[in-house]
C-alpha cells in the first residue's frame, strides 16, 4: 500500500505538475465548497504536491484564474462545479481535472434526466413526476409511473426537489395530512424552475462510493430529522454514520446496481451514488453526486476510511486518476 502510494505521489510531485484545487463558486453551496477545497489543499501540501487554491466567484472569473496549472482538483459542489461548466472550461485550455467529463457531470447533475437513464437500462429509481416551468402559467406536469398511481394523491407521501441542487437544498417531504404539492413546489422553485417529485420511500438511508474501479463499502446513515437534510448533513452532532448492515447476496446487488448506475450516466473517476433500502430490503437509487464534498463530515472519507484508506491516500487517489487520463 505504501509502495503504491509513492507511486502515486511521485507521478505528481516529480512531474513538478501544478495543481489547482477548484474551491468556492457560485452556487448554494458554496461554503461547503469552501471546505472542501480547503481540506483537499492541507491534504496535497502535506504530501508536498504543488497545489494552490483557487477561489471561483463568478463564471467570467473563472475563465481567468486557470493558466499556468496543468491539472485541476475540482472541489466544486453544485452550480458551475457539477453541471459541466468547469469541465468544458479546463476541456477547452487543456487541463486535466478530477472526475466525470463535462456531458456526464450535466447529466448527472439533473435528478430528473439522471432517474430517465436508469428506468432505460431498467435499473431501480422510485416512480417520478417532471414538472417543467414549474410556479408559471404554462407549468407542464409529466408522470413517469411503474403503475397507474398517482404518486402525489392526498392519501400519497412524495419528495420533492429541484431538479438540479444540491445539499439537501429545496426539498420538502410531503405526506397526507402535512404539507402540500403547492407548498412544496414554491419552496423548489427558489433554485430551480424544473422540479421533481418522487415516491417517497421508507427506508434505510445510505450512501455508496465510486473511486476509480472500486465500489467502496455502503454507509448507513442514520438523521435525527425527518429526513437527511442540510442541518443533518453539515451541523448535527446527532446524524449516525455507520458500516451498512447488508447479506453478502444483497451487498453484490448492491455494489452491482451502484456501479452501473454510474457508469450508465458515463460517469468516471470519483463519486457517490445515494440510495434508500426499503422495508422489503429492495434498493432504490436516488441521485449521482459527482463532486461530492470532502470536509470531515463528508460521506466519501467515511467510506473510504472502512475500505481502509486515509483521507490523504484518497485525496492522491483522485488526482492520481486524472493524471491517468493523459
Amino acid at each position: 500500500h505504501l509502495s503504491i502510494r509513492r507511486q502515486r505521489q511521485m507521478c505528481i510531485r516529480d512531474s513538478n505538475k501544478k495543481v489547482a484545487v477548484l474551491m468556492g463558486g457560485w452556487s448554494a453551496e458554496r461554503e461547503i465548497s469552501l471546505k472542501s477545497g480547503n481540506a483537499v489543499l492541507k491534504s496535497l501540501t502535506e504530501m508536498q504536491i504543488n497545489a494552490k487554491a483557487i477561489d471561483l466567484v463568478s463564471p467570467e472569473e473563472s475563465k481567468l484564474q486557470l493558466e499556468g496549472f496543468d491539472i485541476a482538483f475540482i472541489a466544486l459542489h453544485g452550480r458551475g462545479g457539477e453541471d459541466g461548466f468547469i469541465q468544458d472550461l479546463l476541456t477547452d485550455k487543456g487541463i486535466l481535472f478530477t472526475g466525470s467529463k463535462a456531458a456526464a457531470c450535466k447529466l448527472a447533475m439533473n435528478k430528473v434526466e439522471t432517474k430517465k437513464v436508469w428506468r432505460e437500462v431498467s435499473l431501480p429509481t422510485p416512480d417520478f413526476v417532471e414538472i417543467t416551468n414549474a410556479g408559471k402559467s404554462d407549468m407542464e406536469i409529466t408522470p413517469f409511473l411503474s403503475g397507474s398511481d398517482d404518486i402525489t394523491a392526498l392519501d400519497k407521501s412524495f419528495v420533492v426537489k429541484p431538479a438540479n441542487e444540491g445539499s439537501s437544498y429545496g426539498i420538502s417531504i410531503v405526506k397526507p395530512g402535512e404539507g402540500s404539492l403547492e407548498e412544496a413546489i414554491t419552496e423548489a422553485i427558489k433554485y430551480d424552475d424544473t422540479v421533481l417529485a418522487e415516491a417517497f420511500v421508507d427506508g434505510d438511508e445510505m450512501t455508496v462510493t465510486i473511486l476509480g474501479d472500486r465500489v467502496l463499502p455502503p454507509v448507513a446513515i442514520e438523521a435525527k430529522g425527518a429526513f437527511y437534510d442540510y442541518e443533518a448533513k453539515y451541523l448535527s452532532k446527532e446524524t449516525k454514520y455507520t458500516l451498512a448492515s447488508i447479506e453478502p447476496d444483497d451487498l453484490t446487488d448492491l455494489k452491482d446496481f451502484c456501479w452501473y448506475a454510474f457508469k450508465s450516466l458515463g460517469c468516471e473517476g470519483w463519486g457517490r451514488v445515494d440510495l434508500i433500502k426499503d422495508n422489503n430490503n429492495n434498493f432504490q437509487l436516488i441521485e449521482i453526486n459527482t463532486v461530492p464534498g470532502l470536509t470531515e463530515t463528508s460521506l466519501v472519507p467515511k467510506s473510504a476510511a472502512l475500505e481502509g484508506i486515509g483521507f490523504n491516500d484518497l485525496i492522491l487517489e483522485i488526482l492520481y486518476l486524472a493524471c491517468a487520463k493523459s
